[in-house]
């Protein structure tokens, strides 16, 4: 993928080819991670892709709170 620095003001660019791979767009927001002296970057999903990506994979008698399923994600190892 490349190399990068990071400017005086602590900025960086994603390179072009990168963004294109990832379908990064200007406007974009990102989410960022560090984690063992490494750093993730990531795009931002909105909650309707997300529940939209999720749909069918998870299978429940009856209703579920998703502040339920939220706090059960919590807590999984």
């Amino acid at each position: 993928m490349g190399r990068i620095e990071i400017d005086e003001r602590g900025r960086i660019t994603i390179p072009k080819d990168v963004r294109e791979k990832a379908g990064l767009r200007s406007g974009d927001r990102l989410h960022i991670k560090v984690s063992k002296g490494q750093v993730t970057i990531g795009k931002e999903v909105d909650f309707e892709t997300f529940v939209q990506e999720l749909c069918g994979c998870i299978v429940v008698k009856g209703d579920l709170d998703p502040l339920r399923l939220k706090e059960i994600w919590r807590t999984a190892p």
